[in-house]
């Protein structure tokens, strides 16, 4: 499921805000499994206990199953949150709608221009027993700074931070940084425990702040990774399970064949065991866990004409891709960002699917063209349907599809013009900018100009109030939309299957992928 998550100058006037929250072999390893988790539970899959009430604090015991697998609890190699979630937490959390901000270790936080500062929660300890402060957030954001990671360039802005005092720190800025505080959020900037870094011994221990803590002997490498209750949590009325337990197994069926044996409560699975799950007794949910759109990496050469883009745009019909490879779940928005996120444009049409149009704007580009789409094997579906619809329009589109970790270290490479897929943007516009259109970007390779769009963001740089910068994003949103420089957006909706007599409330958080709200779920037990 990592793969579902890919892609990842100013005036000096302030501004100040004070926010407590902003807007053949899957049988045989099912079997093993069975015997394994055997030894460990005596749950009858088919008994149904009272589930506890909210709020009572941490109870019973959450069984998931993931086809991730645990490497170690390094926080700033992870491509997503399945384990480091578990014990760790950031100065702040991010609501399910996937970008909405609330405090979590800082209980609020004010901006400027050039400088962030944030109030500590109190009373706050690390599994080792090591209390929260402004040093441990002091170290922990320097080795993240200091650290070569995909997380560091999200601090590059911050030239100073600063331990004002137990319960306050304050970062001070080169330039203004946008994306900053929501990427405080993200799970690049968990905090660890200061002894821990200095011990080195982190990647192993896990500890974190989190309301559980790691059980090494309990848990077995390459299958379960078990964390129990942290006995010192600030906030236990708001954890549901008291144990948790993440078995790691590749095969969807497998684990779906685990869950229906009741040795797991929660289950990745895939849209068609999803749907055979709501028919055997057991339920489903599903989530937005990222946000795929056609990736036109060379606007220098085969896209350079905005006919042609257009009548791409037009003749890709994004619904086509959810019926078929996502089981007819997630919305097929026609802008990037969605309404309450700044870059939200509601003057925006977008390309609704319009095949006359289509064919009219590729009559006006000069006719039939070609080029080549790369994605990965396990795409094939949603690759073979946008060369269907492109072939509707005369245009030929080649397929290349590598296996994924081939795609991964060929795609941006400046070899091929397109791809579907995410542009790995989760904190807003400015984000999206830096990812997509900047002469840096790497999702811009052939580094081709656009002046336009660096005029808007660097509005939205010097703007210094809120009006003045959603109107610069807003700018933005519309001269990509207007230009036809991105289109064909669909949730890659992520899946769950689980047991409803065994555990309720498996809630997702949107661009969160391969990992639901852990401390949200109810076990009945």
């Amino acid at each position: 499921m990592t793969q579902n998550g890919l892609p990842t100058p100013a005036g000096r006037v302030r501004r100040s805000r004070t926010r407590s929250a902003r807007t053949a072999g899957g049988l045989l390893l099912a079997t093993a499994l069975t015997v394994t988790l055997a030894s460990c539970s005596n749950t009858d899959s088919t008994t149904s206990t009272p589930q506890k009430k909210s709020g009572t604090g941490p109870s019973g015991t959450l069984k998931v199953g993931t086809n991730q697998q645990f490497e170690d609890w390094e926080t700033v190699t992870k491509q997503n949150s399945t384990f480091t979630s578990l014990v760790y937490e950031s100065l702040l959390s991010v609501a399910p709608d996937g970008f909405t901000l609330k405090p979590q270790l800082a209980t609020e936080w004010k901006e400027t221009q050039l400088q962030v500062e944030f109030t500590l929660r109190s009373g706050v300890f690390f599994h080792d027993g090591t209390p929260f402060n402004a040093d441990a957030v002091v170290k922990n954001l320097e080795r993240i700074k200091n650290t070569p990671s995909q997380y560091r360039s999200q601090l590059a802005s911050v030239k100073a931070i600063t331990a004002v005092d137990d319960t306050h720190v304050r970062l001070d800025l080169s330039e203004p940084a946008p994306s900053l505080v929501t990427n405080l959020a993200r799970l690049g900037m968990y905090m660890v425990s200061p002894k821990a870094l200095a011990a080195g011994d982190w990647k192993t221990q896990g500890i974190g702040t989190g309301p559980w803590k790691f059980d090494a002997k309990a848990s077995t490498k390459g299958l379960r990774t078990v964390v129990t209750a942290f006995d010192k949590y600030y906030d236990k009325a708001s954890i549901g399970p008291s144990r948790v337990e993440v078995t790691q197994i590749n095969d969807p069926d497998s684990l779906y064949n685990a869950l229906r044996a009741g040795q797991l409560d929660v289950v990745w699975t895939t849209p068609p065991l999803a749907e055979r799950a709501d028919k055997e007794g057991m339920k489903s949910t599903w989530f937005p866990s990222v946000l795929w759109h056609l990736q036109m990496y060379d606007t220098k050469g085969v896209f350079a004409d905005k006919k042609f883009r257009q009548a791409v745009c037009y003749a890709m019909n994004p619904q086509d891709y959810t019926d078929a490879a996502l089981g007819g779940k997630g919305k097929t928005p026609l802008q990037r960002f969605p309404e309450g996120q700044p870059g939200h444009n509601p003057t925006i049409q977008g390309y609704p699917f319009d095949l006359d149009k289509a064919k009219a704007l590729i009559k006006e580009a000069g006719g039939p063209r070609e080029f080549t789409l790369i994605s990965y094997d396990t795409q094939r579906t949603i690759a073979e349907l946008f060369r269907s619809q492109m072939s509707k329009i005369g245009v030929n589109v080649k397929l290349e599809l590598p296996n994924f970790p081939q795609f991964l270290s060929t795609y941006q490479n400046g070899k091929y013009p397109a791809a579907i897929l995410s542009d790995g943007s989760r904190s807003g516009a400015y984000d999206y900018y830096n990812r997509k259109f900047a002469i840096d970007a790497p999702g811009n390779p052939l580094k081709v100009p656009y002046p336009q769009i660096d005029a808007a963001a660097a509005e939205g740089l010097k703007a210094t109030t809120p009006e003045a910068r959603d109107a610069a994003w807003q700018k933005l949103s519309k001269i990509v939309n207007d230009e036809a420089l991105d289109c064909g957006y669909f949730d890659y909706t992520g899946f769950w299957a689980y047991n409803p007599k065994k555990v309720d409330n498996i809630k997702s958080t949107t661009n969160d992928v391969a990992v639901f709200r852990y401390r949200e779920a109810q076990p009945k037990g």
